[in-house]
């Protein structure tokens, strides 16, 4: 098949490992695939005038003129060709068999494409309205498209709140990038979560929670990563800035716990990946983690968002160093029979070709 992807803009975040992963694995499988992406990235509040946006519209462009019209250099591997574009319309995107939106931005130019474009298609990570206009997000869900989404969550709340079927399809692991590795010895024990700006990642939960593990086990090792440092924490929580996937990696299999304290996601990438490098995870019940996880077998799930409930459960398996063992042992398990990658390609092509 003749497969075209829409992106909103080029950038290193979770959902676009996603993206690229699909895209190069249609790629091994022998279809043509392409990549467009605008110059200047899709304004999200249509109708609406926001300055500081507006900026960084600029700046990108900027940006990739330095380039000399190339993809960042630090964007994921690729085995596809990139192409950018001033406008996405019928005269500057080729004939295809599938066109896929990967966002709500990028499904309003893909909606009116003619049929010579391909099948539209609208990949759904998230209910993306943070930082958009609410009511052009919720248009772009009753548009005449096949939905994928990627969690049970997903899909209810598209049924429920638009009236409009999708088909489920959850992420994949790259187990070759997150996997166990050796055995590791926990020591006093070893904690990890991420810092992201988002309101929803809840990343001022987890900080709260080392405080209080810290307070009553001051040996205890606590890590942080991200793309930036966006909240302020102590000096006893050690900080990676923008890892590389093996890097993560390697802080998943150092840590014996992962702290994962979203409010609510789409999916949520980084427990899946700690859990397949064998942390147990303590975290909510939040996008897909009710999926592959299940509290007190492959995971532990509190019952309040508290830094007290957190750090309660948190506390009773660096105590029990058996129970510890064996989650780690069961969330390798878990996300390795629920979230397999060629399983989710198949599901996916079938999809674009029926």
């Amino acid at each position: 098949m003749v497969i075209n992807f829409v992106v909103p803009e080029l950038a290193r975040t979770g959902g676009m490992r996603v993206i690229f992963e699909y895209a190069n694995r249609f790629a091994s499988a022998g279809h043509d695939v392409m990549m467009y992406t605008p110059v200047i990235p899709f304004y999200p509040y249509k109708g609406q005038i926001r300055r500081h946006f507006i900026k960084y519209q600029i700046a990108k462009v900027h940006e990739f003129r330095k380039r000399s019209f190339k993809p960042p250099d630090d964007i994921y591997r690729y085995d596809f060709e990139i192409k950018y574009l001033w406008r996405l319309k019928n005269s500057t995107i080729r004939n295809a068999d599938a066109v896929i939106a990967t966002s709500w931005t990028s499904s309003y130019p893909v909606a009116r494409l003619n049929e010579s474009k391909g099948k539209k298609t609208y990949l759904i990570q998230d209910y993306e309205v943070w930082n958009s206009s609410v009511k052009h997000v919720d248009d772009s869900y009753r548009f005449p498209m096949e939905r994928i989404t990627v969690s049970k969550y997903l899909q209810t709340l598209l049924s429920e709140k638009f009236g409009s079927d999708s088909t489920v399809i959850p992420n994949g692991i790259d187990f070759g990038v997150f996997n166990p590795g050796q055995s590791k010895s926990s020591g006093s024990g070893s904690v990890l979560f991420v810092d992201h700006p988002l309101s929803n990642k809840n990343t001022a939960l987890a900080v709260e929670t080392a405080k209080l593990i810290h307070q009553k086990f001051p040996d205890v090792k606590f890590r942080a990563f991200g793309t930036g440092r966006y909240h302020e924490m102590p000096g006893f929580i050690g900080f990676t800035q923008n890892p590389s996937d093996n890097e993560i990696a390697e802080l998943y299999r150092s840590s014996d716990i992962f702290l994962y304290t979203s409010t609510h996601e789409g999916f949520g990438l980084p427990p899946a990946e700690a859990m397949a490098c064998g942390c147990a995870v303590v975290g909510t019940n939040a996008g897909a983690f009710p999926d592959y996880a299940v509290n007190g077998i492959s995971a532990v799930i509190p019952d309040k968002f508290s830094p007290e409930a957190f750090s309660e459960a948190v506390e009773q398996l660096l105590a029990d160093s058996t129970a510890l063992c064996r989650i780690s042992d069961e969330a390798v398990k878990s996300v390795r029979s629920n979230l397999d990658w060629n399983r989710s390609v198949d599901r996916f092509l079938k999809v674009l070709s029926a």
